[in-house]
């Protein structure tokens, strides 16, 4: 698993859909969520099977 950190989430997700690269490279992706552990972030599982978490510090983590 890759965890990348990103000034703004939902920049980087308009990206992923608006160069359709689900359809494009074959890959599974899941829309941006507030994460339990104080992140917004979305995931991406690459073709070589790597699951990609793209996000931002959104606050302290909820228990």
């Amino acid at each position: 698993m890759m965890h990348m950190l990103v000034p703004d989430v939902e920049q980087w997700w308009r990206h992923v859909v608006d160069h359709q690269l689900a359809t494009r490279y074959g890959v599974r992706t899941e829309p941006p969520e507030d994460r339990p552990w104080g992140m917004r972030d979305f995931v991406i599982c690459d073709p070589t099977g790597v699951l990609w978490r793209i996000g931002q510090d959104i606050g302290e983590a909820t228990t």
